[in-house]
């Protein structure tokens, strides 16, 4: 036994000397020192209510059905969770109504109560069956697990940004104006399940993933979408229209899934993996710049879509590449001012492997599409 001990000892010191430094090295996290105006704890509000100044919300709280929480121009509201308390942190429930009128000048801020917020120091918003005429305008939320989650409920945003949180925002069974704002270093920006969404003049920049669409109903308009390192938009079984936004620098720009609708007028380029892939999908492509993507510009299976009137040329695989078994239309595209026999060479299809369906793209345009888009 004495022994063992002794074999034992210098890995027990090492063992708790590196517990010592990994204490050490990890940073110590504060919490505001400002002094709150209001203050909550595990609170529902059944009379509307005003918040102004800083504010802080312990555990959560709740709007009931028939109250208004109004939020003033400046405030800040900060969330951590109530000590000895069990399923889960510090959240506001929306049952009633809310209006965070912030300005260009005085945002709201929602975040954690910790100096410096990251991802998941507190859950966030939550609208529940609230399909009164919520609002939040020029407003800041961070560190949430998510920063505004809406089910079966109707909400109006502008000029929202959500900052370092898992998701920024997520639509369920609800319908949403946004305009403005968007997100960044999210995990994933925003979340659209079985929703109506109206999105335009926002910005996706910096997250894994920037928007992620299930059989939403979604018109987006005026939106970038760049540096997000996996997608810029993922949308399965939905009804897009899609217009002048631009897909730049992300990991790939469009993938879409069982969709249907359109996408005018948009820029897709300089991503690093496919610029745009329409999945047995059946959209029309039309008036759109795909340029300098690193695999294929174009990337169709079977489903119906057609193209033309587009941009094509200078990606990394190919212009175009159908994946399917289905003939492909792309009659009347710019495909990059390469001669004539040389775009047969920029464009896969059954002309290569006969498994896949041909792609029809003669006749073509003999100048570029979308120059000034």
């Amino acid at each position: 036994m004495r022994v063992i001990f002794c074999r034992l000892l210098p890995v027990v010191l090492i063992l708790g000397l590196w517990i010592v430094v990994a204490a050490a090295a990890a940073p110590q996290r504060t919490v505001s020192a400002r002094t709150p105006v209001f203050s909550y704890r595990d609170q529902v509000l059944a009379e509307d209510t005003t918040w102004r100044g800083e504010v802080l919300v312990e555990g959560g709280v709740t709007i009931a059905p028939q109250a208004t929480l109004t939020v003033e121009p400046g405030t800040v509201v900060r969330f951590r969770r109530a000590d000895g308390t069990v399923g889960g942190g510090a959240a506001l429930l929306v049952r009633g109504r809310i209006l965070a009128n912030g300005s260009k000048e005085k945002p709201v801020l929602f975040t954690s109560a910790y100096d410096g917020a990251v991802a998941g120091d507190w859950d966030g918003i939550v609208l529940l069956a609230s399909e009164k005429k919520n609002l939040l305008e020029h407003c800041r939320v961070e560190g949430a697990v998510t920063g505004c989650e809406v089910l079966f409920s109707s909400l109006t945003l502008k000029h929202v940004r959500f900052t370092t949180c898992g998701t920024g925002a997520e639509f369920k069974d609800s319908s949403a104006v946004i305009s403005g704002g968007g997100a960044s270093d999210c995990v994933t920006g925003m979340v659209l399940r079985e929703s109506e969404v109206d999105l335009r003049e926002a910005g996706f920049t910096g997250n894994r993933r920037g928007v992620v669409a299930a059989g939403t109903s979604l018109f987006l308009s005026g939106t970038t979408f760049s540096g997000n390192g996996e997608t810029g938009l993922v949308a399965d079984g939905c009804r897009l229209r899609v217009t002048g936004s631009s897909f730049a620098d992300n990991g790939s720009g469009l993938r879409l899934t069982s969709c249907e609708g359109g996408i005018a007028a948009s820029r897709i380029e300089k991503n690093a993996g496919d610029g745009l892939f329409l999945d047995r999908s059946r959209m029309k492509v039309n008036g759109n710049e795909i340029s300098r993507n690193g695999k294929a510009g174009l990337r169709v299976t079977d489903g119906g879509s057609v193209a033309w009137g587009n941009s094509l040329g200078a990606n990394g695989e190919y212009d175009l590449c159908n994946d399917g078994s289905d003939d492909f239309t792309a009659l009347g595209n710019w495909w990059g001012g390469v001669p004539a026999s040389g775009i047969g060479q920029r464009i896969y299809g059954g002309h290569q492997d006969g498994s896949r369906g041909k792609v029809r793209f003669i006749p073509y345009l003999t100048e570029s599409a979308t120059t000034g888009l």
